[in-house]
């Protein structure tokens, strides 16, 4: 296969972190960060344990570290902008095996944390042990993720990274997100005529979740006023015990056409970010807690309909999927890649079984 999202691209990846207020929004901070291609000069220096970068994402929790080079310089050229948005109580630096990935293949990639909507902030609350969301609640941040990644596009194009200004294409400008982050980038296209291409993971939707806060938000979801095509793709986890993938077969179809959809067999809610095994494991801990900082949850019911991860897809064969299929999208539509359209349109399920891995791919929506 001539085209291949499977492997690492050719550029070493820089990753820096950027403060970006919102004046006219009540001057909300947020901090971004925001992985590129790095200089010729870097290159393996991004993939050492010793020169990558290491970083911590709550008190308390152990130190991470990703496949990019702490302020390394900028190739080069111009890149594709992708805008991707963590899920509720996640992190910005959630997904670095996607994030580093893309950046490797020729994108900035820009990930903003939602403030009050943090993994720092959940840690908090449940030190606390009030059992209470110190911060906005998952409804009212509806009102400003999607607002929120509009500027971070708009903040990058405008150059608030100065080595980056001017490197970055405003007609080629995508998003991605996982859980309350998969919504927020197909929100983003109600508020934003900027995105030509979304991917969304597991997105907040449907009315048989048991989680009242996603039973609620999912209607805010508009399909009806994005104003283009903007081709998605959705992903979805079979054994995801939060978002259902009976709503999210139904959510596949009522998706603005052009649309994809695949399914990974054997996943769970965590199986999109890093170290799938620990947030996995993690989770059910938190939601058995009495201090869970959420009265209006069955945490102990969660828990229990979360399968140990064991029984589960393993962790490098998820970020295979996303790494492959989220690159060949944003190739697909904000490239115009010819060999990204033609892998998407091949036999995916083929495809991966041939790597070992099982997926499901739905015939796309394409007219």
């Amino acid at each position: 296969m001539s085209y291949n999202p499977f492997d690492r691209g050719s550029f070493p990846v820089g990753v820096r972190t950027l403060t970006m207020r919102d004046d006219a929004r009540g001057s909300r901070e947020l901090t971004v960060e925001v992985w590129y291609p790095a200089a010729a000069s870097f290159r393996g220096r991004d993939l050492d344990e010793a020169g990558g970068d290491a970083y911590t994402i709550a008190p308390g929790m152990p130190e991470m570290r990703q496949h990019a080079v702490r302020d390394a310089g900028a190739a080069a050229g111009r890149f594709a902008l992708v805008v991707h948005c963590h899920g509720a109580n996640g992190d910005r630096r959630d997904k670095t095996f996607l994030c580093t990935h893309l950046a490797s293949h020729g994108y900035v990639v820009a990930s903003p944390d939602f403030p009050g909507d943090t993994i720092a902030d959940m840690v908090r609350d449940q030190q606390a042990g009030t059992g209470r969301r110190s911060t906005m609640s998952i409804d009212e941040l509806a009102n400003y993720r999607p607002a929120d990644a509009a500027f971070v596009i708009e903040q990058m194009l405008d150059g608030v990274e100065p080595e980056l200004a001017g490197r970055i294409d405003a007609g080629q400008v995508g998003a991605c997100g996982h859980s309350y982050g998969g919504w927020t980038s197909l929100a983003l296209n109600s508020v934003s005529r900027r995105p030509r291409a979304t991917f969304a993971m597991a997105p907040l939707w449907g009315s048989r979740s048991p989680i009242p806060q996603l039973r609620r938000v999912g209607p805010r979801l508009r399909l009806d006023d994005w104003g283009r095509p903007v081709p998605s793709f959705l992903l979805a986890a079979e054994l995801d015990n939060c978002v259902m993938l009976d709503d999210l077969r139904e959510l596949a179809v009522l998706l603005p056409k052009p649309s994809r959809f695949a399914v990974m067999p054997r996943a769970g809610h965590m199986h999109f970010v890093d170290h799938a095994e620990v947030a996995h494991e993690l989770l059910r801990s938190m939601w058995s807690s009495p201090n869970f900082p959420d009265p209006e949850n069955d945490g102990p019911a969660l828990a229990r309909a979360a399968r140990p991860f064991n029984e589960l897809m393993p962790e490098a064969h998820a970020q295979e999927i996303v790494r492959a299929l989220c690159l060949a999208h944003m190739d697909a539509h904000l490239k115009d890649s010819a060999g990204a359209r033609a892998f998407l349109a091949g036999d995916l399920a083929a495809t991966f079984s041939a790597r070992g891995i099982a997926i499901e791919a739905a015939t796309p929506q394409l007219v």
